[in-house]
């Protein structure tokens, strides 16, 4: 059976958010939120969304745009989407798991 995967959006804790995942059974794919000046953000956040099940957003950790960007892209292609407060990987990991919970008991 294919690994559900946690897409996380904000933060720098990207070895972290994987290693709490792979504890959760899941994989998690990670992008800092940083934008560029020449908006290849929103290439980079499809590329990463496309590849998830769903997506984890942290706000304290990202700015507006990103947040406008990639809710924008989780509506167009039907993703799951959650916003949580601060910068915690454990919070950001579980809050996808409930998603992939969310979804599979809805199916």
């Amino acid at each position: 059976m294919k690994k559900s995967t946690i897409a996380i959006i904000g933060g720098t804790q990207d070895l972290t958010f994987k290693k709490i995942g792979k504890k959760h059974g899941c994989n998690v794919i990670h992008h800092n939120g940083k934008l560029r000046g020449n908006g290849g953000n929103a290439k980079a956040f499809r590329t990463l969304m496309k590849k998830a099940d769903c997506v984890v957003v942290c706000l304290d950790a990202c700015g507006h745009i990103t947040m406008d960007i990639v809710k924008e892209l989780a509506k167009g292609m039907d993703k799951k989407i959650d916003y949580i407060s601060g910068y915690g990987a454990t919070s950001a990991v579980l809050a996808g798991v409930q998603l992939l919970d969310d979804m599979n008991s809805a199916a």
